[in-house]
């Protein structure tokens, strides 16, 4: 018996994942254990129709049942290692894992990735924003009794040096969202054979590169996907790399341009300072980031003369560094679907100014702007690993560039057959993020009401939350989306009043509303500060006007 008819054979013998059903014929002691309906899958082989990109088909390379784990509630479940094989034989293959629990709930959840990907994404861990942090502790979709699963995007797994992939056309399609269909037909199949069946939902959950994936799925693949969920979404490679460069030259490239610590330090407390208290409580957080806008003032910083002269205060060059930063950033040509400019980033409203922009010593090659900036010009526009990103003017390469964003970009508010068949899109924003700036993600959430109008409220939810970054920040946003998206799809019940909690150790515990845009959490004027029920959605907050 070959693989394929075996592991359906033996998944007619199952229930809804519950196991193999009760039988008191002669048959049933040959019923197979879930330690032979995992090893069935072992060399398991899907056929490349199966998967609707152009791929060689996938194999599965391992298929091993992992126990039970009391202590951290781990349930029994079958770990699937394989890959989609590239269709270009030159092509990095797309490594996946896929986790089958035995008792299965009848839902899968897909993972993004990060960075430029190369990394095995298991889909062991928690979805996005909820994290494993003392009160916040969440539980891993496994662990409730999903199917999960997650790939390396298609990059071969350390790929070195970062972001050479983009030398091979299909590596780079994949990481451009590719990998997203390939990965999930893939895997579909092999779930169809095991359980019988497909998911009645499918889910796709993703942060930053993994956000921007989210949206790919939506706008790309949303026949696929049941519901969406994405945090601080990278959707514009090209606008968000030409922007970090635009600063990086600013801070590195001129002459006096660039802020040592304590000069970082003194602006993020002068904000905090100046804007803190404008939602009605000083917390450590501004939430109020309109507000600040009118209230803060970095000229209130500058030296005497305008030059350098100590720690306390910042030069006529400096000045202009962090406004090329709280200016958004006009592109000389349109990119995908009309995108004209990004930003502004939020260095006057809270943002830690340091580890993605400015490191501590003034080198430049340490800034994480960099370390993503030069790989992609040198690799993904100019397309020649001996190139250099000093000194690079984007519109020598108009065509490359506008190519790129329509390659990567997500920009795209037609989701019509995402909404079609009932699909529900989550977003969630930091007014923190120096990396992914609420500016583009608002820009973005405008786009969708734009195109849809005041019925955009029945299949996407935005959410802002001050004091949030990049998954970190004076507020560490923990908030259980993956089951608020569950409930709006499975039970028709959309997220009301969702409440954020910090993760941070100083403030582990405290809550907030998770304000939908334009909307931010002010203080009532009375009761306990660390509670939500004591703060009201109000307001504007939107950045970019």
């Amino acid at each position: 018996m070959n693989k394929r008819i075996l592991v359906s054979a033996v998944a007619l013998l199952t229930v809804a994942g519950l196991g193999p059903v009760a039988d008191v014929s002669p048959a049933a002691a040959a019923a197979p254990t879930a330690a032979t309906r995992c090893a069935s899958v072992t060399g398991l082989h899907v056929p490349a129709a199966a998967i609707g990109l152009p791929t060689r088909g996938a194999d599965v390379e391992s298929a091993t049942l992992t126990a039970a784990d009391p202590k951290t509630g781990r349930p029994e479940f079958c770990l699937v290692r394989g890959k989609v094989n590239s269709f270009d034989t030159t092509a990095p293959d797309i490594n996946f894992q896929l986790n089958l629990p035995t008792s299965w709930n009848g839902k899968s959840v897909q993972f993004g990735g990060a960075g430029f990907n190369g990394v095995l994404v298991t889909g062991l861990d928690v979805a996005p924003g909820y994290v494993n942090k003392s009160t916040a502790r969440g539980r891993p979709p496994l662990d409730r009794g999903y199917v999960t699963f997650g790939s390396d995007g298609g990059v071969a797994v350390g790929t070195d040096p970062a972001g050479s992939f983009a030398l091979n056309k299909e590596a780079l399609a994949n990481y451009a969202g590719e990998s997203v269909k390939r990965t999930r037909d893939a895997v579909m199949d092999i779930v169809a054979g095991y359980y019988g069946r497909q998911p009645a939902k499918q889910y796709y959950v993703g942060g930053s590169k993994g956000g921007h994936e989210a949206l790919v799925a939506a706008q790309r693949y949303g026949d696929d996907y049941d519901g969406i969920v994405a945090y601080y979404p990278a959707d514009q490679n090209q606008a968000l790399v030409l922007s970090w460069y635009h600063m990086w030259q600013q801070a590195y490239s001129r002459p006096g341009g660039y802020l040592n610590t304590a000069k970082q330090q003194l602006v993020e407390d002068t904000v905090n300072r100046t804007c803190d208290g404008l939602d009605g409580v000083t917390d450590g957080v501004v939430s109020d980031v309109r507000g600040c806008d009118r209230a803060f003032s970095v000229e209130s910083l500058r030296c005497p003369h305008g030059a350098d002269s100590g720690d306390d205060c910042l030069s006529d060059r400096q000045i202009a560094t962090l406004k090329s930063a709280a200016s958004p950033y006009r592109f000389a040509f349109p990119l995908a679907n009309g995108v004209r400019e990004i930003g502004p980033y939020p260095v006057f409203r809270g943002a830690n100014l340091g580890g993605s922009w400015l490191d501590s010593a003034g080198k430049k090659t340490a800034s994480g702007y960099y370390g993503f900036t030069d790989p992609v010009i040198r690799y993904f526009i100019q397309q020649n690993a001996a190139s250099s990103s000093e000194n690079f003017d984007y519109r020598r390469y108009e065509t490359r560039v506008r190519y790129l964003s329509r390659l990567y970009d997500a920009t795209d508010p037609d989701i019509d057959r995402f909404t079609r068949h009932g699909g529900k899109l989550i977003i969630v924003q930091g007014t923190d993020d120096m990396l992914v700036p609420q500016a583009a993600t608002d820009a973005y959430y405008r786009q969708l009401t734009k195109r849809y109008g005041p019925s955009v409220h029945r299949f996407v939810r935005y959410y802002v939350q001050p004091g949030y970054g990049h998954g970190v920040g004076s507020f560490d946003l923990a908030w259980d989306s993956l089951t608020a998206l569950d409930k709006w799809t499975v039970g028709k019940t959309p997220p009301v009043d969702p409440v954020a909690t910090d993760a941070n150790p100083t403030t582990d515990g405290r809550t907030r509303p998770l304000c939908a845009y334009p909307l931010w959490p002010r203080y009532k004027g009375h009761g306990d500060v660390n509670r939500a029920e004591n703060f009201t959605c109000a307001g504007r907050n939107r950045s970019s006007e």
